[in-house]
């Protein structure tokens, strides 16, 4: 659950602090006060977008502090161990954001730094938020079936199919890509039959290019390099004069000293060492001036050559290397084309396997949905009515995914998607005597709200989320059916953490824990602030202005009336012993 949420910077809040029990917690304020600005950073908490203009006017960085008590902590854990996040102290999870005013955000998960990802992966289940716009997120059919198998528990059935499903599209694809017609498969074997030809013919060698770059440099340069070799060799050995002759004379010296002093033969040992060298070199040299010659056929050839391996470039583009490889993979295309039939055969098999598979998996999951949607139908009814709808019909109807279906796979007869074979609506008939027509076309706004608040009631047995957030979900609903709504909501906080922000008197009095925003305007700047409704006084005094608006005896005698419902009803549940000690007591005073 929540338990602390910090604020700074935020909007029109300076800084506050927040801190949360387990039941239902109500927060009531004036419109424009700042109640939703506190969604808005539990949003940005839970991974949500960031955006610059939620700094506060005249400061650089705005940031949202939480700290959770996890239910299941175990759980929790191994998703931090599989992020590479610190582990929870004491039971505590604790998680930071922050957004600068250039737009950069920046989170922490227990004091480590973490991406976007990962926040939302390790907050995903602690909180669900219910805007009060979010009904309308009833009006799409795409979210009822995810509602069903929340509520019948069928996740690991919904993901062993996904997993078939994905298997089966990747067979689907494969197969399509060989399901080329004749004509276009014929015209796509003759152009790669002309590309390979001439590539094939053209011989390329890894590496070529260089080589007869380095050859072509070396003929072009026959006749200088003859030169500069030839006249090394005499410099150093042939001439009279030589470079090598000299040297032989000093070593010859030094030997003949040596042989009076022998500290001087490591001296003549070097100095004969380098002549020999030097002769050695200069006769290298000589060869090579020998085996010079002028080639200009040869240097024609290379240059016909490199002319063809430049024109080979421009036309497929890269080096050579990348040359190669698309011959490579020309080659091996057809191959596949060439060998078009065989290919085809088989992946028709593995598809056809898939399907079935996935087939399968789809009927199975189909039958568990339809035996859970006739308890799950009977317990929203069960819901409706204690939501002032007594009369109202309520179903689900399955149907077949339409052939047009995004990402479906199969015929006719049955088509799949990643959510299974079923296509599935809620039904519904406020008024007796009507047929059950789908939602999205017939229910009003405070009917949504109802509908989707008994949805809520009935999952919080089974939906692993911690803590509801309803956020002026209250839209449409009068004063009657709010304190039925209150009533119903104060039912799913014994079960779930909830925080409701509403502006109706007839919900907020079946709170456990009141906490009111206000906001003033000091020294020219707007402040919004959060603070615990204490005792019974309090309460009443905010319940009677959201009454009348103003403070009266009689918005307080109401307010007073208000209060008095979910204290009888507390009574009501406890044994008769109890009741009747309590009912005594209040007579009494």
């Amino acid at each position: 659950m929540l338990q602390t949420l910090r604020i700074s910077h935020f909007a029109i809040i300076d800084a506050l602090e927040v801190s949360f029990d387990g039941g239902f917690n109500v927060v009531t304020g004036e419109t424009g006060a700042g109640k939703s600005i506190l969604i808005d950073a539990l949003h940005l908490l839970l991974g949500g977008r960031a955006q610059a203009d939620l700094v506060r006017t005249g400061h650089d960085e705005a940031a949202v502090e939480g700290e959770f008590l996890p239910l299941d902590l175990p759980t929790l854990q191994a998703r931090l161990d599989g992020a590479g996040l610190p582990t929870c102290e004491e039971g505590r999870l604790r998680v930071r954001r922050t957004v600068h005013r250039e737009g950069r955000s920046r989170a922490w998960v227990n004091g480590g730094g973490c991406t976007m990802a990962q926040l939302a992966l390790v907050t995903r289940g602690l909180v669900d938020i219910s805007g009060q716009h979010e009904h309308t997120s009833l009006m799409d059919p795409a979210g009822h079936l995810r509602l069903l198998d929340l509520y019948a528990g069928l996740g690991p059935e919904l993901e062993r199919y996904r997993e078939a499903f994905d298997a089966l599209a990747a067979t689907d694809r494969a197969l399509r890509a060989l399901q080329l017609n004749e004509a276009e498969r014929q015209r796509r074997l003759d152009y790669l039959a002309f590309q390979l030809e001439e590539l094939e013919k053209a011989d390329v060698k890894p590496g070529e290019e260089e080589q007869l770059r380095a050859e072509r440099q070396r003929l072009a340069g026959a006749g200088k390099l003859r030169d500069a070799t030839r006249e090394a060799e005499g410099l150093l050995y042939s001439r009279d004069t030589s470079v090598g002759g000299l040297a032989q004379s000093a070593a010859d010296l030094v030997e003949r000293a040596a042989a009076l002093d022998p500290t001087l033969a490591p001296i003549a040992e070097t100095v004969r060492a380098a002549t020999t060298q030097l002769v050695d070199a200069a006769r290298d040299l000589g060869r090579y001036a020998r085996g010079i010659h002028d080639d200009p056929a040869r240097l024609e050839a290379l240059d016909d050559r490199l002319e063809l391996l430049r024109k080979l470039l421009r036309k497929h583009g890269g080096d050579l290397a990348q040359l190669l490889a698309r011959q490579a993979e020309m080659q091996a295309e057809r191959a596949r084309l060439e060998g078009h039939e065989d290919a085809l055969a088989e992946a028709e098999q593995a598809r056809a396997a898939a399907l079935a598979q996935a087939r399968t998996l789809a009927q199975g999951l189909s039958q568990k949905r339809r035996a859970a949607a006739r308890l799950f139908e009977q317990a929203v009814v069960e819901r409706l009515a204690d939501l002032e709808m007594k009369k109202t019909i309520f179903r689900l109807h399955f149907g077949a995914h339409a052939a047009g279906a995004e990402e479906s796979i199969g015929d006719d007869a049955l088509r799949l998607t990643r959510e299974g074979q079923d296509a599935m609506e809620f039904l519904l008939s406020p008024n007796p005597g009507e047929e059950p027509r789908p939602l999205a076309r017939i229910a009003s706004g405070g009917e949504l709200s109802r509908v989707m608040l008994a949805v809520k009631r009935v999952l919080a047995q089974r939906d692993p989320v911690e803590t509801y957030i309803f956020d002026e979900v209250d839209a449409g609903i009068g004063g009657a059916t709010g304190e039925v709504v209150g009533r119903l909501i104060h039912e799913v906080s014994r079960q779930r953490q909830v925080l409701c922000i509403t502006h109706l008197p007839q919900i907020a009095a079946w709170g456990g824990s009141h906490y009111t925003v206000a906001k003033s305007v000091r020294e020219g700047r707007t402040h919004s602030t959060v603070q615990p409704t204490e005792g019974a006084e309090g309460r009443e005094r905010e319940l009677a202005r959201m009454l009348s608006g103003h403070i009266t005896p009689a918005s307080l005698a109401h307010a007073r009336e208000l209060l008095d419902k979910p204290r009888d009803a507390a009574i009501d549940a406890r044994p008769e012993d109890d009741k009747a000690s309590t009912r005594r007591s209040r007579r009494a005073v």
